[in-house]
């Protein structure tokens, strides 16, 4: 009866064994199909060393084949995102890889910036600024390859109200500073290319609309007014958004 079941235990095994063998002959990976959408230079060249990376995937087996892994080796630079994962049977693994948009820039003890993207995942250091949207007066900590802190959400907000007007921010914002003239207020004051600053006085939950009306108030300005206006916005007791244009001071 053991001899018996042993027998079967082996055969079960071998048969397992040549049906693996099976399919790894018949579904095996002979194309990657990386699809790449950059922005940057920097992004150009490190696409190039990452579809060698990806053609690594070649003659593995498409049915064992864990599309995590080749997520992770994709997201292994933070400069990459996946978009889309799938395996074309038998013979293609499909991945749409975005890179991050380069957005902020914070300056650390050594005198270099931190670049950021747009929803603060960390991509690089750089020597300058320039470029970037510097910010100022943030206290933000950084944690599994992004950061954080307090008003940063609120940040995120006024960068995406503005991106909806604007398209690419820095092509117009320098810089964003948060001040706290006095407790319990604070401003977010933005600085723009042609010298017209925003302030946003204690914008909370209602950062997005406030960014968004003040920019629009920007965009009416002629290139003359640009220089030397200032753009305040606050939210009235009625909960309404005004904006108030005067001189910079």
């Amino acid at each position: 009866m053991k001899k018996r079941v042993l027998t079967t235990v082996i055969a079960f095994v071998l048969l397992a064994a040549v049906i693996a063998a099976g399919l790894n002959a018949i579904f095996t990976v002979t194309y990657v199909r990386a699809t790449f959408r950059t922005y940057t230079e920097k992004g150009v060249a490190a696409a190039e060393v990452l579809k060698e990376q990806l053609n690594g995937y070649v003659n593995r087996s498409s049915v064992f084949l864990d599309l995590s892994e080749v997520r992770a080796t994709v997201e292994a630079d933070p400069r990459f995102e996946v978009v889309t994962i799938a395996k074309e049977y038998p013979e293609t693994i499909s991945v749409e890889i975005v890179e991050r948009r380069e957005a902020f820039v914070i300056r650390s003890e050594d005198g270099s910036y931190t670049v950021l993207d747009e929803e603060g995942v960390i991509l690089d250091t750089v020597s300058s600024s320039d470029g970037y949207i510097l910010l100022e007066g943030f206290t933000l900590t950084e944690a599994d390859g992004s950061v954080s802190g307090e008003y940063f959400d609120e940040l995120l907000a006024v960068y995406q109200a503005m991106q909806e007007s604007l398209g690419e921010v820095r092509a117009n914002v320098d810089r964003i500073e948060l001040l706290a003239p006095a407790s319990g207020w604070n401003i977010f004051r933005i600085y723009m290319h042609e010298g017209a600053q925003i302030d946003l006085l204690n914008p909370a939950e209602r950062a997005g609309e406030m960014a968004a009306a003040a920019t629009q108030s920007y965009l009416a300005m002629t290139d003359a007014q640009r220089v030397w206006r200032t753009i305040t916005a606050t939210v009235t007791s009625e909960g309404e958004i005004a904006v108030d244009i005067g001189s910079l001071s």
